[in-house]
């Protein structure tokens, strides 16, 4: 039995695991690819204050794929967070009734054996 319930234990643990790293990496490097994105954003509306080669939807475009990133990138944190505390709630709960069908095995298992006079 204990060889049966440690690969959901591993597998869960895995995947808890590389959803904190996946979490830790947005969280670390997102901040770094957004700013990336401002300074592209700033750099075109300055082209564009000192020359009219710059087309002004081309900023706006800019901008709004600024802000699609910057939301998607929220929604993904959020996402990872939610599916990190499911997966924690579902082992807790998970393991709590796997110990009440274990000891519901042993109580039939000793009925069992009343029975048969064992």
């Amino acid at each position: 039995m204990n060889g049966k319930l440690l690969q959901p234990v591993v597998f869960n643990a895995i995947t808890i695991v590389a959803m904190l790293y996946a979490l830790s990496q947005m969280v670390t490097e997102g901040p770094r690819l957004l700013a990336s994105s401002t300074g592209i954003t700033l750099a075109l509306e300055e082209l564009a204050q000192d020359s009219d080669q710059v087309d002004e939807s081309l900023i706006a475009t800019f901008a709004a794929d600024q802000d699609q990133r910057r939301g998607l990138f929220n929604e993904i944190i959020v996402v990872m967070v939610i599916a990190i505390v499911a997966n924690v709630i579902a082992n807790y709960l998970g393991r709590g009734r796997q110990h009440a069908n274990t000891s519901r095995i042993r109580e039939l298992e000793a009925e069992l054996r009343a029975i048969r006079g064992d």
